[in-house]
């Protein structure tokens, strides 16, 4: 187990913390320095064994209780998350870390299954060749990462994947015309026709309306597209090479994610044209929140 506040004895050094629960097996001491030293090795941190926790960094720290759990060489390692008290940028070289470690124990034939408890969606996307999505303790899904991002099952998992999140907005299905629309305050857009299929019984029913920020694009750098929506622009997030732009229509707030190359001028309470690629949206049951629309 990998605690999240890396629970290291502070009395002991580093090779004490790693050899405790070895000694305490009565291992030969040759076995135990063989097993510490190459966990030592495998984390980078042969140049701290003599040290104590005080005289070390968190991240220090957190390889330390890594390598506790390593010599033990267990069938399941438990991770509660343990990047949680570092600081962003260390969070990110431990990741990297412990995903280079988990693939260095399956290359060495040991076992090297780990469940990994965060809140953080980075780390799980990231880090997780298969993720658990827990609501209040019920499972809403299982799957990978791109199926959990492009294929969430329900309005939950759709609303916690991502950032900034889905755009999700309670919106009407009817016919306009021959073809399946949404209604989104007073502006109609179009389904494509897959999805109208497959949403067709749901017609003239209250529905979800999901669509992700990065689905949102700029309709003054795409004039081919014929159907936009004019948002009035609250916020402006410059991230440097892209930006988030929080823009209302009809009192709903949206969010939209554009490459800052693809904008033009945007600015706090200007209106702005953008379109949806609708091929790309979701709708979802409004009273059970299930995805209706997964082709």
């Amino acid at each position: 187990m990998v605690f999240q506040n890396y629970a290291l004895y502070p009395h002991m050094t580093c090779y004490e913390n790693m050899a405790f629960g070895l000694k305490l097996q009565k291992l030969p001491k040759a076995e135990i320095d063989e097993r510490v030293r190459d966990a030592a090795e495998k984390l980078e941190i042969m140049d701290l064994l003599d040290r104590k926790p005080k005289e070390m960094s968190g991240g220090q720290r957190q390889r330390v209780a890594v390598g506790r759990a390593i010599v033990r060489k267990p069938e399941v390692f438990l991770f509660d998350e343990p990047l949680s008290n570092l600081d962003a940028k260390l969070r990110v070289s431990m990741r990297v870390r412990i995903t280079q470690l988990h693939q260095e124990l399956k290359d060495a034939g040991q076992p090297a299954t780990m469940i990994y408890v965060t809140h953080d969606q980075v780390e799980a996307m990231t880090m997780g060749d298969r993720i658990c999505v827990l609501e209040y303790g019920v499972i809403k899904q299982v799957d990978t990462p791109i199926n959990l991002y492009g294929r969430p099952q329900n309005k939950f998992v759709a609303g916690f994947i991502g950032s900034p999140s889905m755009n999700i907005i309670p919106s009407e299905l009817f016919m306009d015309g021959e073809k399946v629309a949404v209604k989104l305050g007073e502006t109609i857009l179009h389904l494509p026709e897959e999805k109208a299929e497959k949403v067709k019984a749901y017609v003239g029913k209250k529905v979800w309306f999901g669509i992700r920020p990065e689905h949102i694009g700029s309709h003054e750098t795409h004039p081919e597209k014929e159907e936009y929506i004019t948002g009035k622009i609250s916020i402006v997030e410059q991230m440097g090479n892209e930006e988030f732009i929080y823009f209302t229509i009809d009192g709903i707030q949206y969010s939209a994610r554009l490459t800052s190359e693809n904008v033009r001028e945007t600015g706090n309470g200007k209106n702005y044209n953008f379109w949806f690629d609708m091929r790309k949206c979701h709708i979802f049951d409004y009273e059970t929140d299930e995805n209706i629309s997964l082709i």
